[in-house]
């Protein structure tokens, strides 16, 4: 990498400006105060320790780029929007702290979450704890949190598992939205509701329960009500595809946490909106 044509946009406080343009210098540069996360000739995933934050860059140079960033702006562009659709719907997704571009490539810098992503989680700490009490909290939360989110008319682009992440806040847990390239205010708001509710449900029968299904769904449409006819329809409709996903591609599988341990952080931490609600 070079920094050739290097230009940085900053969406955060003046004091930090120059550490990241530093930061992001010295990156382009080849020094090694990043940790290399994925390094490729179009891609590059970097984390900076001292400043916790994210560098991730995205090639522009495709046809089929060039195309989307006429209309909608370039990759980093459209992370920045989602970012904020999000955090206006009052649902946490990290802060794009800087955009800009070098070479062919546009980049980001993206505030580092310190929590673990919700699959593994259940994958590392909860699969063997079936209607346990934090599971069970654990999957109000996710109801409330995208259900709040659609309630808003936003979708997320990609709304696996794994883009959810657990973070701490004080003596609660709040679960925030990453991967926001492709989070949007949907035309087809119906149709992009029901892919969401596929992607965030594809969890297999050693991560949830029938009963923590309909946990899920009932804080879902407390935050987002739906008549009852609706209500049934859709759900049925969402597992209707989760089992045909599951038909065609087998189950999702987490990947165990190592080396860091979030359990002892996280068990003791109650989820936001469910204590919010009381409700558990």
């Amino acid at each position: 990498m070079h920094n050739s044509h290097l230009t940085i946009d900053f969406h955060c406080e003046l004091g930090f400006h120059t550490a990241i343009a530093e930061a992001v210098q010295r990156l382009l540069s080849g020094h090694d105060d990043w940790v290399s996360i994925k390094k490729n000739d179009r891609n590059t995933i970097a984390y900076h320790p001292e400043l916790g934050v994210y560098f991730k860059s995205f090639y522009r140079n495709s046809v089929t780029e060039r195309l989307k960033s006429i209309f909608s702006g370039g990759r980093a562009h459209r992370t920045l929007k989602g970012t904020r659709l999000l955090q206006a719907a009052n649902c946490l997704a990290p802060d794009i702290l800087a955009t800009g571009r070098y070479s062919n490539n546009d980049f980001i810098i993206m505030e580092a979450l310190n929590g673990p992503p919700l699959l593994n989680t259940l994958e590392s700490y909860l699969k063997d704890k079936p209607d346990s009490q934090w599971r069970n909290d654990l999957f109000r939360e996710l109801g409330f949190t995208i259900g709040k989110m659609h309630a808003q008319g936003v979708i997320h682009g990609d709304l696996r598992g794994n883009n959810v992440v657990i973070v701490p806040d004080h003596d609660c847990y709040r679960l925030a939205m990453i991967d926001n390239e492709r989070t949007r205010k949907a035309f087809r708001f119906k149709r992009e509701q029901r892919r969401n509710l596929k992607q965030i449900m594809l969890f297999g029968p050693h991560y949830i329960t029938s009963s923590e299904r309909d946990m899920f769904f009932d804080c879902y449409f407390q935050a987002f009500p739906h008549s009852s006819s609706r209500a049934k329809l859709l759900v049925k409709c969402t597992f209707d595809e989760v089992e045909e996903h599951f038909q065609r591609k087998g189950i999702v599988q987490g990947t165990p946490l190592e080396p860091i341990d979030y359990w002892p952080t996280i068990r003791s931490l109650q989820p936001l909106e469910v204590s919010q609600h009381n409700i558990g």
